[in-house]
C-alpha cells in the first residue's frame, strides 16, 4: 500500500484507534477547508466520512486508495454523457493539492426508491436501470466487481438541482474500489481471481468471469431488495426474472455461460416492462369501466378503450411468451 493511503485514523496515548474521532489529516486537507466541509461522522472508519445533516447539502468524503483503479474508473465514467451511464455524481479532488478525495452528495439508498411505489412496472423499471448501468460499464470493458445494495444510491430533486444533467429517481453506482478495466469484453473475457466483495460463492469457487460476476451480484442485490420491500408478497414475474439472471452456477473457468450477459438481461427486461405497463393500463381501464357502470353513467364511453387495451395486452403476452421460449433455445 502506498504511503498516505487509507485508513486514516486517530489513536489515543495507548495506541488504540479512536473510531469516532475525525482524522486531523482529513480536517486539515486543503480541499476540505476550501469547500467549507465539516466531516463529523464515520461511515467507514478511516475511509468514508459524512458532513452534518441540516447544514446545507450533506456530502460523503471518501479518502481514495491510490493503489486501486477507483479514481481512474470514476473519472472516466463521470466524464461520459450517456443516458445509460448510471455513475453517481461527484468530484475527485486534484492530487496536486493533497491526497485525492472523492466528494459526493449524500443520496437516498436503493431500496428506498424500490419501495416508493409498489407497482410491477415501477419495480421492473428500477431493475432495468440497474441492468442498463451494468451493460454500459461492460460495453467499456469495465467490471464493477462489488455490486450490492450498499453500493447503489438514488437521486432525488435536491440532487437534480445540484447536478442539472442528473434526473431524479435514478439508480446510481458508487464505490469503484474493486472495479477492473479488462482487456476483453463480455463473451471473450475468461475467469479471474475474485477480489473481496459483499457476496460470496458456494463450493469454494474463487475464479469467475468478471462480467458474469457483476450480473450474478446484480441478481442477488435485486433478490435482497425485493424481499426487503415486498416481504412475502413480491411479484411472481420479478422473482422469475431474478432466478433467470442468477442462473445455475457450474464453476466455469473460461467464459461463463451459466447466466445471461447484462445486455441480454436488459433486453428481456425491456420487453417484460413493456408488457407490464400494458397490463396495468388495461387493468386500470377495466376498473374504471366497472366504477362507471356501478354509478350507471358513462359506462359505454370507455368500452372501446378497454377492448383496445385487451387486444394490446394479448399481443404483449404473446410477445413475452416468444421471449421466454427463445431463452430455452
Amino acid at each position: 500500500m502506498s504511503s498516505g493511503n487509507p485508513p486514516w485514523v486517530e489513536r489515543d496515548e495507548n495506541g488504540k484507534i479512536m473510531i469516532l474521532e475525525i482524522p486531523a489529516r482529513l480536517k486539515s486537507h486543503p480541499e476540505v477547508i476550501r469547500r467549507g466541509l465539516e466531516p463529523v461522522d464515520p461511515i467507514k472508519i478511516g475511509v468514508v466520512y459524512i458532513t452534518p445533516y441540516g447544514k446545507g447539502t450533506q456530502y460523503y468524503i471518501k479518502i481514495l486508495d491510490t493503489d486501486t483503479e477507483e479514481a481512474t474508473m470514476f473519472q472516466r465514467l463521470s466524464r461520459l454523457v450517456d443516458p445509460r451511464n448510471h455513475t453517481a455524481p461527484g468530484e475527485i479532488t486534484s492530487p496536486e493539492v493533497g491526497h485525492p478525495l472523492l466528494i459526493t452528495p449524500a443520496m437516498p439508498d436503493f431500496e428506498g426508491l424500490l419501495g416508493l411505489k409498489k407497482t410491477l412496472s415501477h419495480t421492473l423499471s428500477i431493475f432495468l436501470q440497474l441492468m442498463e448501468g451494468i451493460e454500459f460499464m461492460h460495453s467499456l470493458q469495465i467490471a464493477h466487481m462489488d455490486i450490492c445494495p450498499g453500493n447503489l444510491v438514488t437521486t432525488d430533486i435536491h440532487i437534480s438541482r445540484l447536478y442539472p444533467n442528473v434526473e431524479p429517481d435514478r439508480v446510481c453506482f458508487i464505490d469503484f474500489g474493486s472495479s477492473l478495466q479488462l482487456p476483453l469484453g463480455p463473451g471473450y473475457q475468461h475467469a479471474i481471481t475474485l477480489p473481496p466483495s459483499q457476496y460470496g460463492l458456494a463450493r469454494g469457487i474463487t475464479r469467475f468471469d468478471p462480467y458474469s460476476w457483476d450480473v450474478y451480484c446484480a441478481a442477488l442485490t435485486l433478490e435482497q431488495a425485493l424481499e426487503t420491500c415486498y416481504k412475502n408478497d413480491s411479484p411472481l414475474i420479478a422473482r422469475l426474472y431474478i432466478d433467470w439472471v442468477k442462473g445455475k452456477e457450474r464453476g466455469c473457468t473460461t467464459v461463463c455461460r451459466c447466466r445471461p450477459t447484462a445486455r441480454r438481461a436488459r433486453q428481456l427486461l425491456t420487453g417484460i416492462l413493456w408488457g407490464a405497463r400494458i397490463w396495468e393500463r388495461a387493468k386500470n381501464a377495466i376498473c374504471s369501466l366497472k366504477e362507471r357502470e356501478a354509478w350507471g353513467a358513462g359506462g359505454l364511453a370507455c368500452h372501446g378503450t378497454v377492448l383496445e387495451n385487451h387486444a394490446a395486452l394479448e399481443s404483449a403476452v404473446r410477445g413475452l411468451g416468444r421471449e421466454w421460449r427463445s431463452l430455452e433455445a
